[in-house]
């Protein structure tokens, strides 16, 4: 029984062995760009260890930079299947694009997927909304929150996103009327009263910037925000 326990033991720490050594080997092929041996390699240790989050986000990487865009949706189907968070391997599929200079590979795959895992579409249509945010694409934003708002219509969230994508595209008056949709929700909301008041002081209208800009420093105050509403005082 001794003996059994022994080859036991030597054998999980040679499996653990063997895992790791794969691991460094896999991050150098990463690090070279060497996507293909990369991607190889993923694919041994999720056999291994198939609830691995941070594997999943760098061989969908590799597989997106290989355009393996069928690999990348299977990958993400799978580490849904294994339990890994949605939320943590799209954070860490975004910031790995980014880090290597491909910021599009993430909009790709997450196109991609949507069209290979349905049963995600709205999650993935959340994730887009936040990343054309982010990119400062002012249609695709207001297309995608849009989307969402047909199922939460009410979502100061996925409004205030609105608002962005109104204002990136110049839509100044559409811009208005979101914010002040907003207030309806939620007459305290501060960014929306901040927005609307400097919006009203830039385009001269006194008494609704004087508004709008003392409700939000009445409930937040701060020396720009005071500061202003002095100067609108003194006019």
């Amino acid at each position: 029984m001794a003996a059994v326990c022994v080859i036991s033991a030597l054998t999980a720490a040679a499996a653990v062995s063997g895992y790791e050594a794969t691991a460094v080997k896999a991050a150098r092929f990463f690090d070279m760009r060497e996507w293909a041996s990369a991607e190889a390699l993923y694919g041994l240790m999720l056999d291994q260890r198939p609830d691995c989050d941070s594997t999943y986000v760098d061989a969908i990487v590799a597989s997106s930079m290989l355009g393996h865009t069928d690999m990348a949706s299977h990958l993400l189907a799978g580490a849904m299947k294994a339990g890994v968070s949605f939320t943590r391997l799209m954070d860490g599929v975004r910031a790995i694009s980014f880090e290597v200079g491909e910021p599009d590979i993430y909009e790709d795959f997450l196109i991609r997927s949507q069209r290979d895992c349905p049963w995600l579409e709205r999650a993935i249509d959340a994730e887009l909304l936040r990343y054309f945010v982010f990119r400062q694409n002012g249609r695709m934003t207001i297309v995608y929150a849009e989307k969402m708002l047909a199922g939460l219509p009410d979502s100061i969230e996925y409004l205030s996103a609105l608002g962005e994508g109104y204002v990136t595209t110049g839509s100044f008056s559409d811009a208005v009327a979101v914010w002040k949709r907003i207030l309806d929700i939620d007459a305290d909301n501060y960014q929306a009263l901040l927005r609307l008041g400097n919006y009203y002081d830039i385009t001269g209208h006194r008494d609704e910037a004087l508004d709008y800009l003392g409700r939000a420093d009445r409930l937040r105050p701060t020396p720009f925000v005071t500061e202003r509403l002095a100067a609108l005082n003194r006019q």
